[in-house]
């Protein structure tokens, strides 16, 4: 159960339009541009992650493209190994 502000349809669509081909990241800053002009709340990149998943098991949204997967392990940073 959410805890805050539902999100509009147009982050919805927002969302759809740039989920497959941008990382969390990418969709943090993207949405921290355009929620000035949009009128949008303030989201978190876990509240944003957790509805790209929530469109995804709705089937709104596909899943990312190699070129998206390969920029999200690389933001990351080298993997610790024991």
């Amino acid at each position: 159960m959410g805890r805050g502000l539902s999100f509009t349809p147009s982050e919805d669509d927002f969302l759809e339009k740039n989920g497959e081909n941008k990382t969390a990241k990418e969709l943090l800053e993207l949405h921290k541009e355009l929620r000035k002009d949009m009128i949008w709340p303030k989201r978190s990149l876990k509240s944003l992650g957790r509805r790209v998943e929530r469109l995804r098991e709705l089937g709104r949204l596909g899943v990312r493209d190699e070129e998206t997967l390969k920029k999200a392990y690389i933001s990351r940073g080298p993997v610790r190994s024991e």
